[in-house]
């Protein structure tokens, strides 16, 4: 059960750092800045604490969906890609590592997906 303490700690930690960048370099920082800090956060927290990896991403995932399904202005199907987004990234992480034997390699290889993840979001909703 260490991965959802695990979970809510990358939450608050990626959070406040988001909150952080965010002020520095707005919009941008979807592209780059945010999806490496969340992946780095979700791993990391899950590393350090000896809990699942993938779990550990779920959870984080499901933090970010009430967030999104709360605030009224993205709702539910934000909220569900969220928590779709965030468990596809686990995986991710998880398979890369195992595949290659470094966790570096998974954590980039989730940053690189969760960039492109977002840049496909940006572009969505700059065409409507």
């Amino acid at each position: 059960m260490n991965w959802i303490v695990a979970g809510l700690l990358a939450s608050a930690a990626a959070f406040a750092a988001n909150r952080f960048v965010y002020r520095v370099w707005r919009d941008v920082v979807l592209l780059g800045p945010v999806p490496l800090l969340e992946e780095v956060a979700k791993t990391m927290a899950a590393q350090m604490l000896g809990a699942s990896i993938l779990y550990t991403h779920v959870v984080f995932g499901l933090t970010e969906a009430i967030l999104d399904w709360r605030g009224r202005r993205r709702g539910l199907p934000a909220a569900v890609s969220a928590l779709l987004a965030h468990s596809i990234f686990g995986l991710l992480t998880v398979a890369v590592a195992r595949s290659t034997g470094n966790l570096g390699a998974g954590i980039v290889a989730a940053f690189l997906g969760h960039a492109v993840w977002n840049a496909v979001m940006l572009f969505r909703s700059v065409k409507r």
